[in-house]
């Protein structure tokens, strides 16, 4: 039933699917319901990692799915650009987690797989719009995180974080005009 209730919720999108890419992570107060400008603790390092794991994980198969299927152009370009973004980061992400002698996620967080389960039936101009969405709301809680994890007292998660927060900011820039292009 808890399953069933939360795909309904996630089918839908909106905020939820903000709370659900910081789930489990006090130190990332956005799911938390702070406003953006609100000081963020630093995340603990491990968790760091795997909320950047995941997040990045999640997005590169969504990428990788709207740009394997009839989405629009412009989604379809950013989906290809994003994923070999993605492929990258997740690498640079595994050699920060092994250098920490920090264990690899075995399988993708519940919430994550509920989220691209519910994009897989979507098709073109549903397809594109629920991408746009999960793009923008992905990136704004990974800024957020990145921007917290900056303060961390792990010097190798803080120097990571710094080095790619001004990434992730440009790509947000990007999503937001892919979602301003597909918006109904």
């Amino acid at each position: 039933m808890r399953a069933a209730i939360r795909r309904m919720l996630l089918l839908r999108g909106g905020p939820v699917v903000m709370s659900l890419l910081g789930f489990g992570l006090p130190g990332l107060t956005a799911a938390q319901g702070q406003s953006r400008g609100a000081k963020t603790d630093p995340p603990e390092p491990d968790r760091f990692v795997r909320f950047a794991l995941s997040t990045a994980a999640l997005q590169e198969r969504a990428s990788e799915l709207a740009a394997s299927r009839d989405t629009r152009p412009e989604v379809r370009a950013f989906a290809r650009d994003m994923e070999r973004f993605r492929n990258q980061q997740i690498s640079r992400l595994r050699t920060l987690a092994q250098g920490r002698g920090q264990r690899m996620p075995e399988q993708q967080d519940f919430e994550h797989r509920v989220l691209l389960e519910n994009l897989e039936p979507l098709d073109h101009l549903e397809l594109s719009r629920r991408y746009a969405e999960v793009e923008v709301q992905a990136l704004e809680q990974e800024i957020q995180g990145y921007t917290a994890a900056t303060q961390a007292a792990d010097e190798g998660v803080k120097e990571y974080a710094a080095a790619i927060l001004p990434e992730l900011q440009r790509r947000l820039e990007a999503a937001l005009r892919v979602h301003d292009a597909v918006k109904p």
